[in-house]
């Protein structure tokens, strides 16, 4: 502020001071021309009255001075080639009286060619006069000076220079006051943001501790909101955190309380050969049981919390359909289930093999485990409006609108999927949902008619297939619908 005040103060300064002195100089330059007119007048009446030479310019000088002197300004005219040769002077300006403004020894300098040109320049403190040199007839050439005092433009000039550094000073300590206050005014909520963010930094066990935003119109506001929602976004992480290692102590402990009680009963009572082989059986198929549920919730931790970079390359979905229909085979024919794949031949998508292979295990180990036996499960695999779709139909309990939207969260189970019959992790289709949105696509279910689910996963194709990759069956053809 300071520096536009001194910047304001020069730019106004300078123009008035130029100006002030160009109408001074124009004033002298007229009483310059007055004299000089004068003299010319003077010096044919003297020339028609018999003078010649210098005594011509002498009288010519005298008498147009005598007529000058009412203008009260310093003047001295000169003949000569250096302006060597004093004609007349004047030497009372206003009421003072003036010595010589230009010593003998300076006018050779300042006599200019006699071409009419003028030329203006400071004589003396305070005083400031205008020079010209003109031919006077007879090879002789006449210097003209006039000048006169600068102690009113001084003055004006002076007191100009006093109220722009008053004023100034005036507004700067305006502008300090003002800049203070809206300073004050703008960081209150700053102030009052920081008490609030100190208080919840306090206690941060306290549930659902927000930011008072008292105006959500302007820049700290949306600021204040910005925060709020980002505390939104930590306390849902920290709720899904509390939740995921309650979940997972839940499913954890089941497991290995039976594997100690099997363990404990073993080694505290004699027990039979057969005996000791069925508490063995347990123990490693408990054990068996918590090693999928802690490789599960290590795929699923690392798949929400760590960043999971996708290996893409080209897959032929095809192939891995047929490949994790046989690895399920043996379970699905424990259950009396039968698997059919319905897919095109060279159905290729760029993505992740191995967590493509696991949404499809996810999805048919589900199919497997939920449907009612004898069923008969289809996957259809096709591509469909420039994206990969792969359908899993089971022929479980129609799952209900709420269960259809919570059967992705983790350990949940509809209610007919919470008996013995259907044990695992919990995890699957969690996980299932976590990779299919990894790849950019999304997964549904939708209900089949009469009873059954269907579960599809839809990836967008990235980058889009080249034109000899597009395949020729289109949308979902064949047994399953």
């Amino acid at each position: 502020m300071c520096a536009i005040v001194i910047l304001f103060s020069v730019a106004t300064y300078l123009p008035y001071r130029a100006a002030a002195m160009k109408a001074f100089d124009l004033d002298l330059q007229d009483n310059l021309d007055t004299l000089q007119n004068a003299f010319r007048e003077e010096l044919r009446e003297s020339r028609a009255g018999g003078k010649a030479g210098l005594d011509a310019l002498r009288t010519a000088a005298d008498e147009s001075l005598g007529d000058f002197r009412l203008n009260r300004l310093y003047a001295e005219i000169r003949s000569g080639e250096a302006a060597e040769t004093p004609l007349a002077r004047l030497q009372q300006v206003g009421e003072a009286q003036v010595d010589p403004a230009i010593g003998a020894s300076e006018w050779q300098g300042l006599a200019a060619p006699p071409d009419g040109r003028t030329l203006f320049l400071p004589l003396a403190p305070g005083l400031r006069g205008v020079i010209r040199t003109i031919p006077v007839g007879d090879g002789r050439r006449a210097t003209f000076c006039v000048a006169d005092h600068t102690a009113l433009v001084d003055q004006t000039l002076a007191r100009i220079r006093l109220l722009l550094f008053e004023y100034g000073l005036a507004g700067l300590a305006l502008a300090l006051a003002g800049g203070y206050w809206v300073a004050r005014r703008a960081l209150r909520p700053i102030e009052v943001f920081t008490g609030q963010a100190a208080a919840m930094a306090a206690s941060p066990s306290t549930p659902g501790a927000r930011l008072a935003i008292s105006n959500r119109t302007d820049e700290l506001g949306r600021l204040g909101e910005s925060f709020n929602l980002l505390l939104d976004r930590i306390e849902q992480s920290q709720n899904r955190t509390r939740s995921f290692i309650a979940d997972a102590a839940h499913e954890l402990k089941t497991p290995v309380a039976i594997v100690r009680t099997e363990a404990e009963l073993s080694l505290s009572a004699d027990r039979t050969l057969e005996e000791s082989r069925e508490a063995l059986a347990a123990i490693a198929a408990e054990s068996a049981r918590l090693s999928r549920l802690v490789s599960d919730l290590t795929l699923l931790a690392e798949g929400e919390t760590l960043e999971h970079p996708l290996e893409r390359r080209l897959v032929d979905l095809t192939e891995l359909v047929h490949e994790v229909a046989r690895s399920l085979r043996a379970l699905a024919a424990s259950r009396d289930t039968t698997l059919e794949v319905e897919a095109p031949a060279g159905l290729e998508y760029r993505g992740d093999e191995r967590l493509l292979r696991q949404i499809l295990v996810n999805l048919v180990e589900n199919a497997i485990k939920f449907s009612r036996t004898p069923a008969r499960i289809g996957i259809v695999a096709n591509r469909e409006d420039g994206r990969v779709e792969v359908r899993v139909l089971d022929e479980a309990s129609t799952l209900s609108v709420e269960d259809r939207e919570r059967v992705f969260e983790r350990f949940y189970r509809s209610k007919d999927g919470r008996g013995d019959v259907a044990s695992g992790s919990g995890l699957g289709l969690a996980i299932a949902r976590w990779a299919v949105g990894l790849h950019g696509g999304a997964i549904r279910i939708e209900p089949r008619a009469p009873s059954g689910n269907t579960f599809i996963a839809e990836f967008p194709l990235v980058p889009p297939p080249p034109a000899h990759a597009q395949e020729k069956h289109q949308g979902s053809t064949g047994r399953f619908s």
